[in-house]
């Protein structure tokens, strides 16, 4: 199987199957469209080949964006360019493989064709962009080329991964598009509280997951992160909301005074492909207007309480009705406490049904502090198909 490197979307496609097709289906305007690039990146990283056809811009700019992400290219000896560009501008170049005619389709299937009939081995074939070989070749002739190479690189085991930026093309030519890939990848900008990117898969001909949704962005030099804009941290005074935050955050700003904290506290999550950005409200009841503000665009939130002390816990689910239907989990913390309680005894005693997840913690220690984490991006990925497939029912 091949992978894309983007954790959630490698489990909902089951991975890719040896020989299919896969188009990332790109909305013009989206800040990092070659997506691409990653995928051969994350598969040369595993040892597999990785063939990249540049048709866009030069060959130097390969270098640039792997020097960006501080990517060696001289490090991958399984990583081959075809160069499409240069001979469009009668411009000297360096590449081995070269597509002399660009203007042609069949310039590019004798070069891809002469490449994988030399190499033993598996790997990605990876063209940074459909749309300006359409735009070169012509579209009906692109297309059909397109399709003849998909045959011959399933033949081989390669798996073949376009970038296409999807210009108002006319209504046949993109008809026909959806139809010549095993695998089409939607990407589109949302813009609400952060500006990031949508992935949605569109089409899928194997086993695996459709119209499944994940949000990422680009950060340079770390690359794709699934990213989510806005997790809130709540809970009474000192039960731990700040330890917490710090616990699971790579970059923490404390806003404190005496120990306590007096103003809104951020933290950055980078933890197994995602990122996250953590807001800490303080616990003191004039805190609640600006807990009622956040609730309002928070995509998920942690209710952090302290398991010694259920006499708080009346506040504690107080806190709860500030954010409404937004997914959440309850940390019990301070389980290294005399008198902690429980999981049951917690929900009996708020009063709270058996499917809110109680994640029981030392934050002070880092104990189920990442636990609590990955059940929380669980739930608002739960919740984000759930609207999706609501919305798109009839």
């Amino acid at each position: 199987m091949i992978e894309t490197g983007i954790p959630k979307l490698d489990e909902y496609l089951h991975g890719i199957p040896e020989g299919k097709s896969l188009l990332f289906y790109i909305e013009p305007g989206v800040e990092e469209s070659n997506i691409g690039i990653h995928v051969l990146h994350h598969n040369l990283e595993r040892g597999l080949y990785g063939i990249y056809v540049v048709s866009e811009s030069s060959p130097k700019n390969v270098e640039r964006v792997f020097n960006e992400f501080r990517w060696d290219r001289k490090q991958y000896d399984k990583l081959i360019v075809v160069d499409g560009y240069s001979s469009l501008i009668g411009s000297p170049t360096e590449e081995k493989y070269v597509v002399e005619e660009p203007h042609d389709i069949r310039s590019y299937e004798d070069v891809l064709f002469e490449i994988i009939e030399g190499i033993e081995g598996k790997g990605v074939i990876v063209f940074d962009s459909l749309s300006n070989i359409m735009d070169l070749c012509g579209e009906r002739d692109a297309l059909e080329g397109i399709g003849r190479m998909n045959k011959e690189i399933e033949k081989k085991g390669f798996v073949s991964i376009y970038n296409f930026i999807a210009w108002p093309y006319k209504e046949a030519i993109l008809y026909k598009i959806k139809r010549l890939f095993n695998a089409i990848i939607e990407i589109k900008i949302v813009e609400d509280t952060v500006s990031r990117q949508r992935i949605k898969i569109q089409k899928l001909d194997w086993d695996g997951e459709k119209d499944r949704i994940i949000d990422f962005k680009v950060f340079k030099p770390d690359g794709i992160r699934i990213y989510i804009p806005k997790i809130c941290v709540i809970g009474p005074f000192q039960a731990g909301k700040t330890t917490f935050i710090k616990a699971i955050s790579k970059k923490f700003t404390p806003v404190e005074r005496l120990g306590a904290t007096v103003g809104l506290e951020h933290g950055t999550v980078d933890y197994r492909g995602y990122r996250a950005d953590v807001f800490g409200i303080p616990g003191q009841e004039r805190f609640l207007p600006l807990m009622e503000k956040m609730g309002k665009s928070s995509m998920g939130f942690f209710l952090v309480v302290d398991s010694t002390k259920p006499e708080e816990f009346s506040l504690a689910k107080n806190m709860i009705n500030k954010f409404e239907n937004v997914p959440y989990v309850i940390v019990a913390n301070k389980q290294d406490l005399p008198g902690a309680l429980g999981e049951d005894e917690i929900k009996e005693k708020m009063g709270i049904g058996g499917n809110i997840p109680i994640i029981k913690t030392v934050a002070k220690e880092g104990k189920g502090v990442f636990e609590a984490f990955e059940k929380l991006v669980e739930k608002i990925e739960e919740y984000k198909y759930g609207e999706y497939v609501s919305k798109n029912r009839y």
